[in-house]
């Protein structure tokens, strides 16, 4: 639809009084099938300042402004505010909380057994061809292909899985509400963290999410809600960290020729072992315990969300910092991350295909002229530096016979 010059309409001339002394009007047009008012001119103060000025104006008239600058000209465009939601409802939260609650202590004992359980646990695993007394990588890549820990066996070690399952879940939930507060600090309307449940030797969650249904009203409010959550997660997952390595006991190195899952470290990683253990033994490397499974699983989430592409973590921070020319470094970001599955490890192949559908670039903000600062450019460009002393390219390796033709504890893989 060509938009139609209005030369005259009483809720336009209302929009041009509420913007009058802040912009310079040199051309007015209706967009949106005439939801929308598009005024082309100049701003007469800082787009901050416009944006503040005009955005309280608006609210009485059930608007929201949107500043561009297009062709050299100021744009501001008023267009109708996005509808209210009612009062969230927290009981799915809740109930996703608590199912994740129990998945993630699930996986716990699964990797913490002792005493009669871990014997009879043992038991089950020689019957997959793993010999018992097995290191904690071993177990786990045969439970995958057992039954794992059955109900009275958990019922009677649950406690065993508390380090990990509150470990794990202060990371992620610290995370997630790092990303709530900020955003609840920018009066955007959000939900609680959806945390997702999901059953396995590993981790016994997918993570955790929240919802946030208002338009971003600035870059620096993009900025600081993008942020957040790495930064916070990080601030507890390092010190898990810590923790795992304080504890840490050494066994020989897994090799193609004995069972177990190698869990590759990432330079963050390598260099908190070095601090705290100093140099390992000639052939042996450390023992995944539940705190160290914690925080490594922490490290690699907030790589994945560091990823500065679409609307992941990255991608806020990406956009805030770099505005339109974003796009240049989410497209190198994305092309190096599909090589690097094709030629390298396929594992994160599924991510970056739905990455992929959700879009490599990212929605501007209502304001998205005023720039971040020097502060917040600096702290961002060095927190996306942070993904590659986070990441590692192949963060799983299955080995004991997993290949072409192979097996892993005597069952098809």
């Amino acid at each position: 639809m060509t938009p139609d010059f209005i030369p005259s309409d009483p809720a336009i001339l209302a929009l041009e009084d509420d913007i009058a002394d802040v912009f310079a009007i040199h051309d007015v047009r209706v967009q949106a099938g005439g939801r929308a008012v598009r005024f082309a001119g100049e701003f007469l103060r800082s787009p901050a300042l416009v944006f503040d000025t005009v955005a309280e104006r608006f609210a009485a008239r059930d608007r929201i402004p949107v500043l561009r600058r297009e062709g050299g000209r100021d744009i501001l465009i008023a267009q109708p505010a996005p509808p209210k939601r009612g009062r969230r409802r927290v009981r799915i939260n809740v109930l996703l909380f608590a199912l994740t609650v129990l998945s993630v202590l699930y996986a716990g004992v699964m990797m913490n057994l002792s005493g009669p359980a871990a014997a009879a646990y043992d038991a089950a695993l020689t019957r997959l061809a793993v010999a018992p007394g097995a290191d904690l990588s071993a177990r786990l890549a045969c439970s995958l292909a057992s039954k794992g820990v059955t109900g009275s066996m958990f019922a009677a070690n649950w406690h065993a899985g508390l380090p990990f399952m509150l470990a794990l879940l202060g990371i992620l939930g610290v995370h997630e509400f790092g990303h709530y507060f900020a955003a609840r600090r920018y009066k955007l309307d959000t939900s609680l963290p959806y945390f997702l449940p999901f059953p396995n030797p590993f981790t016994g969650t997918l993570g955790a999410v929240i919802r946030i249904d208002s338009p971003f009203t600035s870059r620096k409010s993009l900025f600081d809600v993008g942020i957040a959550g790495p930064l916070a997660g990080l601030a507890v997952a390092v010190p898990v960290l810590i923790a795992g390595l304080a504890q840490a006991t050494f066994l020989p190195i897994v090799t193609p020729e004995t069972s177990g899952v190698v869990f590759n470290e990432p330079l963050l990683f390598r260099g908190l072992a070095w601090l705290v253990i100093g140099t390992r033994p000639a052939g042996m490397d450390i023992e995944m315990n539940p705190l160290l499974m914690a925080g490594w699983w922490g490290l690699l989430v907030t790589a994945i969300n560091l990823l500065p592409v679409s609307q992941l973590d990255g991608g806020h921070i990406n956009y805030a910092v770099f505005g339109r020319a974003h796009r240049y470094v989410a497209w190198a970001m994305y092309g190096a991350a599909v090589l690097v599955a094709v030629t390298i490890s396929s594992s994160y192949l599924i991510m970056l295909v739905l990455i992929l559908f959700m879009g490599l670039q990212h929605p501007p903000a209502l304001d998205d002229i005023t720039d971040v600062g020097r502060f917040r450019r600096v702290l961002g460009i060095g927190t996306l530096l942070l993904f590659f002393v986070l990441v590692t390219p192949v963060p799983l390796q299955f080995m004991g016979g997993v290949g072409a033709g192979g097996s892993l504890c005597g069952l098809p893989f």
